[in-house]
């Protein structure tokens, strides 16, 4: 890729240690593409987000009691439409672009940032997302303290990039309750390229 197809961006950030018995279904971490103004047909329509790299982390802090777990992971999905809000609470996590010229341009999230939770689920709200997953982070092993699991999707590895058209919202989710043990940390790292054409 280079700067002709788009802007370069990173972001990155961690939980705080997360509560144990986190329920099913639980988002843990958001980000969305500005939609384009139905309003104003006459703008120009926004492009999409290219996300060509994503690293999750995953850090057990105290032990699960259950130290294997059939369903116990993390899952990335999209929102059921584009026509979404995006989830609220936690931390606002700000991208950074990988040019300094880029500094200050736009970075093509909804409301300027992702986010991630804290201690506890982000809010939904309106958000709905999708019913199949786009890929599934197994944690069912990761019960011990200290035990670290690295997941990573980038674009040179699996085929293609991952893409939010204007509308999208990508999210982390849990598809089973977590145990009412272990308590955990998620860092995330996404590499992404706003573009600037459809």
């Amino acid at each position: 890729m280079n700067e002709i197809e788009g802007q370069a961006w990173s972001l990155t950030g961690s939980t705080g240690t997360m509560a144990a018995s986190l329920g099913a279904n639980s988002l843990v971490f958001a980000i969305g593409a500005v939609a384009s103004d139905a309003t104003r047909p006459n703008l120009p329509r926004r492009a999409p987000l290219e996300i060509e790299g994503l690293r999750m982390t995953f850090t057990a802090i105290v032990a699960s009691a259950t130290p294997f777990a059939a369903g116990r992971a993390l899952q990335l999905f999209k929102a059921s439409n584009a026509a979404q809000a995006m989830p609220t609470g936690g931390t606002a996590l700000t991208a950074l672009p990988k040019r300094t010229l880029d500094a200050g341009g736009d970075s093509g999230m909804i409301g300027d940032v992702a986010r991630i939770a804290t201690t506890a689920t982000l809010t939904a709200g309106t958000f709905t997302r999708g019913t199949v997953p786009l890929a599934t982070f197994d944690l069912a092993g990761g019960a011990a303290a200290g035990t670290r699991l690295v997941l990573e999707l980038f674009e040179y590895v699996n085929g293609d990039s991952l893409w939010l058209d204007p509308g999208e919202i990508l999210v982390i989710s849990n598809p089973a309750a977590f145990d009412a043990a272990l308590t955990w940390q998620l860092s995330i790292n996404v590499d992404y390229r706003r573009r600037d054409f459809l």
